[in-house]
């Protein structure tokens, strides 16, 4: 039994090994400064950089500690993973070299045209179907025997899968308690911040990066994770069902009205 989860203050218990928890830790609390830093500007790419340091604190905490599970190499891809997201908002901030994909969502972010989920979701997506294949190949695949890390991978997905929820509805609560009323205008979050839809979407990141590296495949690839977020994020801001169309403009002008912007951020904020 697990209890109360403090999200955000890199509360560890029974982690593999000190290393791993003490750079996981290291790494959550620099998202957390980030976001921080975000939030005092006021600045959208908050919501998800504040949930990211909350994913990553939950991995330390729940990893498991039997002998077949790599915790040097679960550190080192989430390493990598977030290098890939902090290096595209500091790309974005300077004006230069930023992925398309992540240019797509920050510029939708960016626009205040989103809702706290959408500013979750769509960054979510761009960082898991763009980041998470390139940073797999990053740290590789296989360990020097050849062994596939598969199962390292899926205990990662396990974490997030059953905490995915209680972290949503964190981050909600954190920048507005109504902002969930729009998750409820036809479901169309369900395939990336559910227990299914963020194991399907770290899955298929694994495929893609066994693509990657085929010499045959990478460049249609490389070509098809750069363009998925930006269709994510025009059918979601521009569903193909104009009263649907319309009705989320109108929640989205709403929820501008409750928006917050937490001074302290959401770190002290307790989940059952």
């Amino acid at each position: 039994m697990r209890g109360d989860r403090v999200y955000g203050q890199a509360l560890v218990t029974e982690v593999p090994a000190p290393e791993l928890h003490e750079q996981l830790a290291a790494l959550s609390a620099r998202l957390e400064a980030r976001a921080r830093e975000l939030d005092a500007r006021k600045d959208s790419r908050a919501v998800f950089t504040h949930a990211y340091a909350l994913m990553t604190a939950q991995i330390a905490t729940e990893l498991p500690t039997d002998p077949s599970f790599d915790p040097g190499w679960t550190v080192s891809l989430a390493e990598a993973f977030a290098a890939r997201y902090l290096a595209a908002l500091d790309a974005y901030d300077r004006s230069e070299g930023v992925p398309p994909a992540w240019d797509a969502v920050f510029r939708a972010i960016g626009d205040r045209r989103t809702s706290v989920i959408e500013d979750l979701v769509f960054a979510m997506t761009a960082h898991i179907v763009r980041d998470l294949p390139h940073a797999l190949l990053d740290v590789g695949l296989r360990d020097s025997t050849g062994r596939p890390h598969i199962h390292d991978f899926q205990a990662v997905n396990d974490v997030l899968g059953h905490e995915i929820q209680p972290i949503v509805d964190a981050t909600s609560k954190a920048y507005g308690r109504f902002v969930r009323f729009l998750d409820r205008l036809g479901k169309p979050y369900d395939r990336i911040i559910t227990n299914y839809g963020i194991r399907l979407s770290r899955g298929v990141a694994w495929y893609n990066a066994m693509r990657l590296e085929n010499p045959d495949e990478s460049a249609d690839a490389a070509a098809s994770i750069e363009k998925s977020p930006k269709v994510v994020v025009d059918e979601l801001l521009n569903p193909p069902v104009w009263s649907l169309r319309i009705a989320l403009r109108f929640v989205r002008w709403l929820l501008g009205f409750f928006r917050k912007w937490p001074e302290a951020g959401p770190w002290s904020r307790t989940v059952s």
